[in-house]
């Protein structure tokens, strides 16, 4: 195993979690960027711009630590979980490398629930290592450009009915991708920066088993991780102030089904038919040395458009974001510390016709040593 997949095994292990962005995305990086609901985060210079726009790197050199603790609340059955993502940035001379959380899902039903049938544990894991760099092509204009490993691991179960009564069924298997992501930063007057950044798709085939009432067998499952295109802009109004805004398009279409191919040539098939997102944010900072307050909002759009589409695997919504948060400097030191609560619109699903509802809360920490 050689350091990139170790690093990848360590993410992964520490950010099965559940799902914070639209679909099973997870953009809970920065513990600072939590404090504004990330707004115009592509145009935003840190360390985690190696996750968010590679032109943004920092041309100092910085390493920064960040751990967000994540609460999901999802109702019918009290499905939802808790875990904590962790992200780890460094960044030199404008070159950068990232470990972080990409996607993840969690939810976990009784085993005596209306929906067991289609729904009882469901769990996507999936971290990213990527070396990223940005370059001056003119005064104003930096490009950059990005090489990631990303990992992504599943394990999916629900009840299947027989003679003797219930048994489980689970499907689990694990696969790693190579994507590439490109950025430009342009600051057309000396207090306004406009970030914009590409994130590709990765194809994945999850090779791992099955096991049914009928035994236990090799599976595979063909996924694409959607492509993200990111926009960003910071307008520093005054010196102790900025504001930031931005949109986030994310290419959730590519999941319309999940194909299980099983080894004896069966194929277990469940359908979900998102659509494309949007992300909208806005947010402000203050700073009065040695703290710099933040505040943000944002509206995040759910992949899932109809009740049909709506599973219980992950019963999503259009979301609200409302963040506030706060960071201490002290010499080369920065401390972060933000908190957010996301209101889910809810919906109904159709399998099974059932009525859902979700809210979230995340607490972030982070610091960050400058040289």
């Amino acid at each position: 195993m050689d350091g990139a997949q170790r690093l990848l095994v360590m993410a992964s292990l520490l950010t099965a979690t559940p799902v914070y962005g639209s679909g099973f995305a997870l953009i809970e990086r920065d513990a600072a960027g939590l404090g504004r609901a990330y707004a115009g985060q592509a145009a935003v210079v840190s360390p985690s711009a190696v996750a968010f726009n590679p032109a943004a790197l920092p041309t100092i050199t910085k390493v920064s630590a960040n751990v967000s603790y994540l609460w999901n609340h999802l109702q019918p059955e009290d499905a939802g979980t808790e875990a904590a993502v962790p992200a780890l940035f460094g960044t030199t001379h404008g070159i950068g490398l990232g470990v972080y959380g990409e996607f993840g899902l969690a939810t976990d039903y009784p085993a005596d629930w209306s929906g067991r049938y289609h729904a009882l544990h469901s769990e996507i894991t999936s971290a990213r290592v990527q070396i990223a760099g940005g370059y001056p092509l003119t005064p104003t204009l930096r490009l950059g450009a990005g090489l990631f490993l990303q990992s992504f691991e599943a394990q999916l179960t629900q009840a299947v009915p027989t003679p003797l009564g219930d048994r489980v069924s689970k499907v689990e298997g694990n696969d790693t991708g190579i994507g590439w992501t490109l950025g430009m930063l342009w600051s057309p007057l000396p207090d306004v920066a406009v970030g914009l950044s590409y994130a590709s798709a990765v194809d994945h085939v999850l090779r791992g088993t099955a096991t049914t009432p009928r035994g236990r067998q090799g599976a595979s499952v063909p996924i694409t991780t959607p492509e993200v295109v990111r926009s960003g802009v910071r307008w520093a109004v005054r010196p102790q102030i900025a504001l930031m805004t931005g949109a986030t398009w994310t290419r959730w279409s590519r999941l319309q089904a999940l194909d299980i191919r099983l080894e004896d040539g069966s194929r277990l098939i469940e359908e979900h038919a998102w659509r494309d997102t949007w992300r909208l944010d806005l947010g402000g900072e203050y700073t009065r040395e040695p703290w710099t307050w933040r505040l943000g909002t944002a509206w995040d759009q759910s992949p899932v458009a109809t009740a049909t589409a709506r599973s219980p695997r992950l019963p999503d919504s259009d979301r609200t974001w409302l963040a506030g948060g706060l960071d201490y400097h002290t010499g080369p030191w920065s401390l972060s510390l933000s908190y957010a609560h996301l209101w889910f619109a809810g919906g109904r699903g159709e399998h099974p016709p059932i009525d859902y509802s979700a809210g979230s809360d995340i607490l972030a920490a982070g610091i960050t040593r400058s040289w």
